[in-house]
């Protein structure tokens, strides 16, 4: 049944706009109106700011309404429930039977229109009485919730609702929770301050060293010396954010490539006394042997291009190619399969061999073994003024015959997925944005959400996202791609983001574990040692 239908035949219809709005939203993300309340739990760790900030305004608060049949919610930013203080054994059973615990998602997409999820949505109060809820088991209750927003970087910081068993909500119950959201702001602005202090003590006995680029960045905070406001660029600043928030920071020197192109040493240090701020100091990075992108002058003349689909492996082979005095023969395996052309490689063979050129063989883990054998032996024979490029996907997802046939090649590069390469993908991002539009430029919050994407489809993925947030904001004065200009489904900070330490590793082990699986869970969860039921429940924590 679809949502105009469910409202017309609901028995208890919504009637405010506000509500059907709701409604539709949650229908949308999938959630059924006879559906089970929520039972999984997840890590609320990072809420611990929050709840620090709450909890003596909740005691407070506990004081005066003692034997009242009411209880208070604090869920996070991002609907997961904090705290639960219940007034009363029948509205704290009630709250038991909805599953109504710290730990647990009360976000729209989860449990349908609430007074914990909804004032997300719509960034402002709201009551939902009992027949106004979503789902069957909540119209018992009826709530008012009331959006925590930090005072500071106001960014939503939480939710405070207040519910009881009733038909209606008590009309005090507003000014009532409104006096709570203003308490807990004015704390979370005291601690702001301090956090402020301790980041503005570290970066002042870091940033008189004038032989050194300083920057020290915190949730709401950001300072650079002159030597690091030179240097990093606003996306730079978002790639440092990223790092920054890390629960399970510790001190460490990474290497980072600017959108300058510059490739940099960077020494960071977690600010003590803070969550989510950090002090940096930036080095040249010291040199190192690299393999440079033209490889056509390789001795054995074969080379092995190889990565995941849209990681650039085409562009290597032609860039490697075009290093030679004539143009490439060129076989687009996929593409000729696609027109239903079965590829003529003994042919581009002779072609190459009596022109002397490159010859270019993109896809060849696509090939039937015939081809395989030919290019095989052709890979001994080629020299390095007429080299045969060889590009293929990952080399332990290749059958026998093509993974021998990379092992002959004298020259072999191996290609990152972008998901691999954070501490570029600014740079790379920037570098996107300028080849598709030279007068835009990728605003810091942009960036974080672009480096908190998992990438399932590498450059390839990138290019078409900045491609339609250039053509998002084409018709603005101001050319800086923000937030809102990126597609919806890349705008959102990806929970990985906040995870603790023993998550990030978890969550790698996983990631891991399904590439080399090549996407599937049954021999994914095989290899770590759980079930598939396990498997499925940390995904869905994880933000996998």
């Amino acid at each position: 049944m679809d949502i105009d239908s469910l409202l017309l035949v609901s028995d208890h219809a919504p009637r405010r706009p506000v509500i059907e709005h709701s409604w539709r939203r949650s229908a949308l993300s999938g959630v059924r109106p006879d559906g089970a309340p929520p039972t999984a739990f997840v890590d609320i760790a990072s809420a611990d700011p929050l709840l620090d900030a709450a909890r003596p305004v909740l005691d407070d608060a506990a004081d005066r309404l003692a034997n009242t049949e009411v209880s208070l919610l604090l869920v996070d930013h991002e609907c997961r429930m904090v705290s639960r203080v219940a007034f009363g054994t029948a509205v704290e059973r009630t709250l038991d039977e909805l599953g109504a615990t710290p730990g647990v998602p009360f976000g729209e997409d989860t449990v349908g229109t609430t007074a914990l999820g909804t004032p997300a949505e719509i960034r402002g109060g709201i009551t939902v009485n009992s027949s106004e809820h979503y789902l069957e088991q909540f119209k018992s209750i009826s709530c008012f919730g009331q959006p925590i927003v930090h005072p500071t970087t106001r960014r939503l910081a939480g939710i405070i609702c207040m519910s009881e068993i009733a038909d209606r909500i008590n009309p005090l119950a507003v000014p009532f929770v409104n006096s709570i959201v203003a308490d807990i702001a004015d704390r979370l602005l005291d601690r702001s301050r301090v956090h402020q202090r301790r980041v503005l003590d570290a970066f002042q006995r870091a940033a008189p060293r004038r032989d050194i680029a300083v920057a020290a960045i915190g949730d709401d905070l950001q300072l650079t010396n002159a030597m690091a406001a030179e240097l990093l660029s606003p996306t730079d600043i978002g790639a440092l954010r990223i790092v920054a928030a890390d629960p399970g920071l510790r001190e460490i020197t990474m290497p980072l490539t600017l959108v300058s192109g510059l490739d940099v040493e960077v020494r960071v240090e977690p600010v003590a006394g803070t969550r989510g701020a950090a002090l940096f100091r930036f080095r040249p990075a010291a040199p190192t042997p690299s393999t440079p992108t033209p490889v056509a002058r390789a001795a054995s003349g074969s080379v092995a291009i190889t990565g995941e689909p849209g990681s650039g492996r085409s562009t290597r082979a032609l860039a490697t190619a075009a290093d030679a005095d004539v143009p490439a023969v060129v076989v687009d395996v996929a593409d000729d399969l696609i027109s239903g052309r079965l590829p003529d490689v003994l042919g581009a063979i002779t072609r190459a061999r009596a022109a002397g050129a490159p010859l270019v063989v993109d896809g060849a883990d696509l090939l039937d073994e015939r081809s395989v054998a030919l290019l095989g032996k052709a890979s001994v024979q080629a020299t390095a003024d007429a080299p045969l490029i060889v590009v293929a996907g990952p080399r332990e997802q290749t059958g026998a015959g093509v993974a021998a046939l990379l092992s002959r090649c004298g020259t072999r590069v191996d290609l990152p997925p972008l998901r691999h390469r954070t501490s570029e993908l600014a740079a790379l991002a920037s570098g996107v944005l300028t080849g598709i539009d030279d007068t835009l430029t990728l605003s810091g919050q942009a960036a974080d959400a672009l480096l908190c994407q998992d990438w399932p489809g590498n450059f390839s993925e990138l290019i078409a996202v900045l491609r339609q947030a250039a053509t998002t904001c084409s018709d603005r004065s101001a050319r800086v791609v923000e937030l809102a200009d990126l597609p919806a489904d890349h705008r959102t900070t990806s929970r990985a983001a906040h995870l603790s330490g023993r998550e990030q590793a978890e969550r790698t082990a996983i990631v891991d574990a399904l590439d080399r699986a090549g996407g599937n869970k049954v021999h994914a969860a095989r290899e770590l040692g759980i079930s598939r039921t396990t498997l499925y429940a940390r995904m869905r924590s994880l933000g996998i």
